[in-house]
Formats: structure tokens, sequence, C-alpha cells
């Protein structure tokens, strides 16, 4: 099923013993997000765990400027993946080298953009969240980072929440709650 951003909240499927094999079925489809962004300002993980490396003003950005962006970006389009990111190069996570201060060209990738919609946009804060429907191989920390680079918003953004929604048939209405206790605890029923 591709790796979950880490800082994503949300679906995620897990095989256990025979139905490992299963996966790969149950995973078709596409992948569907919440994603909360905020304005102003871009990080080197190009979400908010990551060091602020860019700021940029967005004061003169309103909803109308966001949703003439969001035109671009549907449909099958080309994204170019973070440094931060599983991805391999010559053997080596592109994480591990962007963690080491490392920077490679990175080629950009047909992707598929199902649905996107401008859930809501806070003006006083920059703050904008984001409802993506999209197939494998999307990362939505760059999509946010495109929209607000975009000439209709001309500003920097980052991602601040991300919640997988949907994978393939699976919804959260789907899902048991994990929550931080029940990591600690060795007996979790099934």
């Amino acid at each position: 099923g591709g790796t979950l951003d880490p800082m994503a909240t949300g679906v995620l499927v897990l095989g256990i013993g025979t139905g490992c094999r299963q996966l790969e079925r149950y995973l078709a489809g596409s992948k569907r997000y919440s994603a909360e962004a905020l304005l102003g300002s871009e990080t080197d993980t190009l979400d908010s765990e990551g060091q602020i490396i860019k700021t940029a003003s967005w004061d003169h950005v309103n909803r109308a400027c966001l949703e003439a962006a969001l035109e671009d970006f549907r449909g099958d389009i080309m994204q170019t993946p973070p440094m931060f990111s599983a991805l391999k190069k010559d053997g080596k996570r592109l994480y591990d080298l962007a963690r080491n201060g490392i920077t490679i060209e990175r080629e950009a990738r047909p992707i598929h953009i199902a649905q996107l919609e401008l859930i809501s946009f806070d003006k006083i804060t920059g703050t904008f969240i984001l409802d993506v429907e999209c197939g494998g191989g999307t990362y939505i920390r760059s999509l946010i980072s495109d929209i607000a680079r975009h000439g209709s918003v001309s500003s920097l953004a980052h991602m601040t929440q991300l919640i997988r929604t949907k994978q393939g048939p699976f919804s959260l209405e789907d899902c048991m709650l994990f929550d931080q206790d029940e990591r600690a605890s060795p007996e979790i029923v099934l």
C-alpha cells in the first residue's frame, strides 16, 4: 500500500498471517486525504515537522486564489517527489540523504488527482484544508507546496496535518481506533 507519511493518521490497512498475500487486492484503488496547510512558510520536509527554510507573504491570498490554483492540479499531472521521502536512489532512501544534507535531482513522475477540493480557508491564520482523492505515489506535502507556489497564489506553504480517510475500499468508518495507550499494551484484541 505504499508508505504512509510519518505525521499522518487515519486509515492504515494491515495484513496478518495469510491475509498479507491478499493485501494487494484489497489496496487497489484510490486513496483519499484530508490535508491541512499553513501559508507563509516552507520547511525542508514540506510539513510542520521540518525546519522553516523560506518565508513569503500570504496576505494577498484569498479563497478565489486557492480555488484557481486547484484547477491546474486535477487529473493527470507530473509531480516531483520531496527529498524527505522513502524513495530510493542507488539503494539509499532519499530521507537518509536529506538528513545528511544531501539534495539530489529528482525526476517528476506522473500521478493522478481524481478529486481536489478546498474545504476551508482561514484568512486570519492562513490555514487551509483540502480534500484530495488520488492514486498511489502522490505526495500530499508536495501537492500543497506546489499549490502555494502556483501563480494565482504566489506564496509558500507546508502541511500541518494529514488524515488518510480512505484507502481502496476501506474508509475511516471501517477502522479500529489505535491510540497511544494501546501501543504500550502487549494485548490488542482484533
